[in-house]
């Protein structure tokens, strides 16, 4: 009975001994297998397209992408079987959604021309009712114009009525000018000491905003020069040159060849190019043309990078209090 039991026990310990070797092999392949990249693009009179693919683990994963004729694809691909094309899903999301809305669309047609189809029977007895109209006022002017005889001549005391009348309306009209315009000065005169009430808050407030910014400029000014800022920034430098001097592509081949209308453009695009030339080396032929405007070539490039030395970088900033300090800083 001992023996039995013994005899599970081992089987148990071997199994647990099996998935923790298994755990950490998995664990040192994503670690130190790096990830490989690989890039290349063609242009000439004839085609123009790029294309490459991100590797793992002798192409265990492996992500393929291309770009021609205006058309980008991409997929994801898990030991030579793809298992995610993120176009082709987001295609297959819109087709439904711009269907819906077509319909939408022909269903809001559909209903304007009814609407418009009922609204041209009311317009077309509005204006039968307007001819009506119409021609009984012209009937009555017309008759009124029989009727009317030639006026008489005024007599000279209702021409002085009219006369009187209207300076009578002419003074009242001034004195109504007159109140209106010392209304007009005294309501002037009662908002003055608002506004300057208003003048003196507005002022208030842009100098407590100016003081606010002062504030604030001394004391990034003050987090700026400050030596645990300064020790942070610096680490942080160094970091992100390791981390792009291992990123960085480590065989490049290629062909350029490039000119504009302008001979002294052209030298100051090779010029910038000449910047990049302890990259490349001379692997990359670069052919300028000062006498006509040209844009073809090929180039191709390949690269790597392990997860653990993102790992590293990582861990190095995360322990250090310099960088700490100034993450806590930053999000106050």
């Amino acid at each position: 009975m001992l023996q039995i039991l013994f005899l599970i026990i081992k089987i148990i310990g071997i199994i647990l001994a099996a998935l923790l070797g298994l755990a950490l092999l998995i664990l040192l392949l994503v670690l130190f297998v790096p990830v490989r990249y690989r890039a290349y693009g063609i242009r000439s009179s004839r085609e123009c397209r790029a294309g490459g693919r991100v590797s793992w683990l002798l192409r265990l994963l492996c992500i393929p992408f291309s770009f021609q004729d205006g058309e980008l694809e991409i997929k994801v691909k898990l030991l030579g079987f793809t298992i995610l094309d993120p176009l082709k899903e987001e295609e297959a999301f819109r087709e439904p959604v711009q269907r819906k809305t077509e319909q939408s669309a022909g269903k809001e047609e559909e209903t304007a021309g009814e609407d418009s189809e009922r609204e041209e029977v009311p317009a077309e007895e509005n204006a039968g009712e307007a001819d009506a109209s119409g021609s009984f006022e012209a009937s009555q002017a017309d008759e009124a114009e029989t009727s009317a005889q030639p006026a008489s001549e005024r007599d000279a005391e209702a021409a002085a009525e009219l006369e009187n009348e209207a300076s009578e309306g002419r003074f009242f009209g001034l004195l109504r000018d007159l109140r209106r315009f010392f209304r007009a000065v005294i309501r002037f005169f009662r908002k003055i000491p608002r506004k300057l009430k208003n003048l003196k808050c507005t002022f208030q407030r842009f100098c407590d905003k100016i003081k606010r910014m002062v504030k604030r400029y001394r004391e990034m000014k003050a987090f700026a020069l400050d030596e645990r800022t300064k020790a942070a920034v610096s680490l942080v430098w160094k970091q992100a040159g390791i981390l792009l001097g291992q990123a960085l592509p480590r065989k490049i081949r290629g062909r350029l060849h490039f000119g504009t209308e302008d001979p002294a453009l052209t030298g100051q695009i090779l010029g910038a190019i000449g910047i990049f030339y302890p990259l490349f080396m001379d692997n990359v032929k670069v052919e300028p043309d000062f006498e006509k405007p040209a844009l073809d070539g090929e180039l191709s490039l390949k690269g790597r990078l392990r997860i653990v030395t993102v790992l590293r970088i990582a861990w190095r900033l995360y322990r250090d209090k310099n960088v700490r300090y100034v993450y806590r800083r930053l999000n106050r």
